[in-house]
């Protein structure tokens, strides 16, 4: 009998775990997920056929070597299981791909077949439905769900450990979530403890989270006094002294798709998808373990999404950053210098809705992987670390804040370009921002002044910017008017001598023949947010 390779991937993942804004629900969601990919997969193929192979199973996706009469079976058992535990809230697409007999998968060359098999794949998920377009019968008397709006309502609940939550009715899609989330956070203290006894064998989301912070080991996270996930997002108020800002963090390997086209076995195969899943786990518990102590009888930070080459995650503002260049430097590390990840960071107010955070933030992640793969060979791929602060004047839209930063000039016949931002960032550049921010919170530069610089750079122009940002400038004591001209130094790229030539420019470095570029926007932007305790 034949073999065949049978290809599975999540639809609409984020479309499911981000289907409401509530906490609860999104930690339960992903879990659900979690547990699908990572346990039901393998269980329902041993089912389908005892032979099953396991090339990989985690990130929503998953890949398997089975017989070939079994092969569709299991595709449609694995999409029936999904059906079920989320009571038809997500769904999951699979294809097959037949082996040539004679060959080996495990040892031999299959690129063309896993090539055939990405296509067929790519092909069935676009044959999907798209549940949206779908419109529910509808009744005067039938009540949506209070959570997500789109399903109707089944049952009453209401959460008595959430005094701000009043009683609401829900459909079986949101219920499911909740009692996921429920079952977790019953489950977590036997999990720490077990974890500082290094005895830790659940294999779950958390019990993986728990895992990657070595809270056995002398030099791994505190875990005592058995801290709790924060409740809802209003609770991460209580972990910062300055703005009551959330920073949601998403990042993203780069290159995953070319990289797994290089892989020509299965067993290639099976240690790439190892190999990143690790490093994204590892990354993301040295970040946690350098930034985010327990406080207050609290993790400051939640886990929404992780696995395969994709972390989502939220905390204080005022570790949101460094945090990001963290995961994005470590994972690196880990993945023995051969990947990188670039990262979206949104700071918002803790109040602001959280869909609209997370739609920002994928716009945000995705222009620094475009920055990334825009530059020349030898920056392709390079980490770039991209942010946003939601004010109440922000876009909702990354690319038009990015366009009010950035303007074309054409005076006597020569095109002037400005640039108020230096985003995204590469881990250097980021390293360089965070540091003088630090230092210029020592200094205590004063708002008011900043606020002032910040408007003269917004006029992005050379006359106006330069007269009143020198003007500015003057106001400032000695060494604070040295330190603010050496942040602008420090990312112009030219030469001394060519800075001498030109003269002086500030608040802007020049960037090529006419192209101007100011990192103290940014530096203005994210001031309230990185202490001078702060440390990357």
């Amino acid at each position: 009998m034949g073999k065949s390779l049978v290809a599975l991937d999540t639809d609409h993942i984020k479309e499911y775990v981000f289907g409401t804004d509530k906490l609860k629900e999104i930690r339960g969601a992903s879990s659900i997920l979690d547990k699908l990919n990572r346990d039901a997969m393998g269980e329902v193929a041993r089912e389908e056929d005892p032979r099953a192979e396991q090339v990989y199973a985690n990130g929503g996706s998953g890949l398997f070597l089975v017989d070939t009469a079994k092969a569709d079976g299991l595709g449609k058992a694995i999409q029936r299981e999904y059906r079920v535990q989320t009571a038809g809230g997500a769904t999951i697409t699979y294809a097959v791909q037949h082996i040539p007999k004679g060959k080996n998968p495990w040892k031999d060359d299959i690129r063309q077949e896993l090539e055939l098999l990405r296509h067929r794949l790519r092909q069935n998920k676009d044959r999907q439905p798209d549940l949206n377009e779908i419109a529910l019968f509808s009744h005067p008397f039938i009540r949506p769900c209070d959570a997500c709006g789109v399903e109707y309502a089944e049952e009453t609940q209401s959460d008595q450990d959430d005094p701000d939550e009043p009683e609401g009715r829900y459909c079986r899609v949101c219920l499911r979530k909740r009692e996921e989330d429920i079952d977790i956070k019953t489950r977590i203290p036997n999990l720490i403890r077990a974890a500082r006894e290094g005895r830790l064998a659940d294999k779950t989301l958390w019990g993986r989270i728990l895992e990657s912070l070595n809270p056995s080991d002398k030099s791994g996270y505190d875990l005592s006094g058995t801290p709790k996930r924060p409740r809802d997002f209003n609770v991460f108020s209580n972990f910062t002294s300055g703005k009551d800002y959330l920073g949601l963090i998403y990042a993203d390997a780069n290159g995953m798709g070319k990289a797994l086209e290089t892989q020509s076995t299965l067993q290639e195969v099976q240690e790439f998808a190892e190999e990143v899943d690790k490093a994204v786990f590892k990354a993301m518990g040295y970040a946690i373990r350098e930034h985010l102590p327990v406080q207050k009888g609290f993790f400051p930070f939640d886990i929404l999404l992780i696995g395969g080459d994709d972390i989502v995650m939220v905390t204080t503002a005022a570790k949101a950053l460094q945090v990001a260049y963290t995961i994005a430097e470590q994972f690196h590390i880990f993945t023995k210098q051969k990947y990188t990840l670039s990262v979206g960071v949104v700071l918002a107010p803790i109040k602001y809705p959280f869909n609209l955070q997370q739609t920002l933030a994928d716009e945000t992640l995705k222009a620094a992987k475009k920055a990334g793969s825009a530059n020349d060979n030898s920056q392709r791929n390079e980490s770039r670390i991209n942010f946003v602060v939601v004010t109440g004047s922000t876009s909702l839209s990354y690319q038009k804040i990015y366009q009010e930063l950035h303007r074309k000039k054409v005076p006597y016949g020569n095109e002037d370009e400005f640039y108020a931002t230096l985003r995204p960032y590469t881990l250097s550049q980021l390293k360089d921002l965070l540091a003088a921010l630090r230092k210029g919170n020592k200094e205590r530069l004063g708002r008011t002044k900043l606020h002032q610089l910040r408007e003269a750079i917004l006029k992005l122009n050379r006359t106006t910017t330069i007269l009143e940002a020198l003007s500015l400038r003057r106001n400032w004591k000695q060494e604070e008017q040295v330190f603010i001209k050496q942040l602008v130094d420090k990312f112009d790229t030219r030469s001394a001598k060519q800075q001498k030539v030109t003269g002086t420019l500030f608040p802007w470095f020049l960037d090529g023949k006419a192209t101007y570029r100011t990192p103290l926007l940014d530096f203005i932007e994210l001031y309230d947010f990185v202490s001078s305790e702060e440390r990357v």
